[in-house]
């Protein structure tokens, strides 16, 4: 029977980000490796395909961790040639094993010295809070824009001032597709998301109405460590759902991982359906999706009614 509850990602199931929260990584590394190492020349350095291959580890779901580990790597590897620096991230991010920035860390430690790293691990001050961080602050007003990060943080911009990326997110998710899933689930419907709360009212709003706020996790508002795959946020949702059962919507390894061991230690009724149109490299998502375990694939979440709908019926 249909589980009693649906709940999503936003990036890449709801929103279409490849020009919002994609575009920030890329203006971010290019912003600090031009204000730490202007002569490296590297502007346009960050490409699909290297954002895709960090995803698809399973280590970075979060868009920061993901500018930290490439600019820990380029300022460390310090080459001059951009294609022989992205070979070397390319391999090194084929050894990372879903361990996230820790292993970036481990890994670079153990080609270069140890103070060399340090050195640059210190000046990006990361991971570490908006205000303090020099990466963490200079993502958040390239994504936020000016006004909006002086809402979500209380503090004055400092190195961006131009047009929000935020601005450039794009609804996937339709009208129709969410009235029908009210529809189908009574209204349990939320959210588990890395985007903050403000980021996912901001670009939800018109379809917001149909979420329940109060059962939604917004882990860039959370402690660290409850981040994605940590399956903190699949059960503090279900319990304000009151479901023992749910489908998760979710587009990334760290998403299917997270569903995984919430049906794992909390004994969760788990489905979890992968989407994958607007991933960066839709034949390697299918993939490593696939041969991870998940349940189903739709291409885009507005083929749900429909699928729920027929499958409920033939049981």
């Amino acid at each position: 029977m249909l589980p009693e509850s649906i709940i999503f990602d936003v990036d890449g199931v709801l929103i279409d980000v490849r020009r919002s929260y994609n575009l920030a990584i890329k203006n971010t590394v290019a912003f600090l490796l031009n204000k730490i190492n202007p002569r490296l020349c590297f502007n346009n350095f960050v490409t699909d395909k290297i954002i895709a291959e960090l995803r698809q580890t399973g280590g970075f779901n979060n868009d920061v961790d993901t500018c930290y580990a490439i600019l820990l790597t380029v300022l460390t590897n310090n080459h001059s040639e951009v294609n022989d620096t992205r070979s070397f991230v390319s391999y090194m991010t084929r050894n990372l094993k879903g361990l996230g920035i820790r292993f970036v860390e481990e890994f670079l430690t153990s080609r270069f010295s140890t103070h060399h790293v340090r050195k640059y691990k210190n000046l990006l001050n990361y991971p570490g809070s908006v205000g303090r961080s020099l990466l963490t602050t200079a993502f958040d007003e390239i994504f936020y824009g000016p006004q909006l990060f002086l809402k979500q943080h209380d503090i004055e911009p400092r190195y961006y001032y131009g047009d929000p990326l935020i601005d450039n997110d794009r609804m996937i998710i339709k009208k129709e597709t969410m009235k029908k899933l009210s529809i189908l689930f009574h209204g349990k419907i939320a959210i588990v998301s890395g985007r903050s709360r403000l980021a996912a009212e901001y670009s939800l709003e018109p379809l917001y109405k149909y979420i329940r706020s109060n059962a939604c996790v917004f882990l860039d508002d959370e402690s660290r460590k409850h981040a994605k795959p940590n399956p903190y946020a699949l059960r503090r949702a279900t319990k304000m759902l009151s479901a023992k059962s749910t489908i998760y919507v979710g587009d990334s390894m760290e998403d299917l991982l997270m569903a995984k061991k919430a049906a794992e230690e909390y004994d969760l009724k788990m489905t979890f359906i992968g989407a994958y149109e607007y991933s960066l490299d839709q034949s390697k998502t299918v993939h490593h999706l696939t041969m991870n375990g998940a349940d189903a694939l739709i291409k885009s979440v507005n083929q749900l009614p429909n699928i729920l709908n027929n499958a409920n019926t033939e049981v």
